[in-house]
């Protein structure tokens, strides 16, 4: 399940992933919420934490997630991605090698860190 967060700047989108990720939480919660911010700005920041309790996603939920690279590829100014999961923690950093923005992947322990890194990047 993905879930939208407060308490970030306008221009940062704030995602919570737990549970299983599923299609839907793509076409309905994710892009409707980044595509909100893109009104508003040029790019947005992407905060994305990942909880212990997230248990993956859904096969289906990838291709979802390949539409969202290939349809706003340029719309991310910075991703600061949040996990002690070992797995979210390796793709985090494979994901960094293909965006052309700066991806950062932090400790659960380091999310202060993580918020200053991603005000910086703005």
């Amino acid at each position: 399940m993905i879930s939208i967060e407060t308490g970030f700047e306008h221009d940062t989108l704030a995602v919570r992933a737990s549970g299983v990720i599923s299609p839907e939480d793509y076409t309905e919660v994710l892009v409707p919420a980044l595509e909100a911010r893109l009104r508003d700005h040029a790019s947005v920041r992407l905060w994305y934490q990942i909880d212990d309790k997230c248990r993956g996603m859904r096969l289906s939920s990838l291709w979802q997630d390949f539409l969202l690279g290939v349809f706003h590829l340029d719309d991310f100014r910075c991703v600061a991605i949040v996990t002690d999961r070992p797995l979210f923690r390796r793709m985090g950093e494979i994901m960094a090698i293909f965006l052309p923005c700066p991806v950062k992947v932090f400790a659960q322990d380091q999310q202060q860190h993580a918020r200053e890194w991603l005000a910086q990047k703005g």
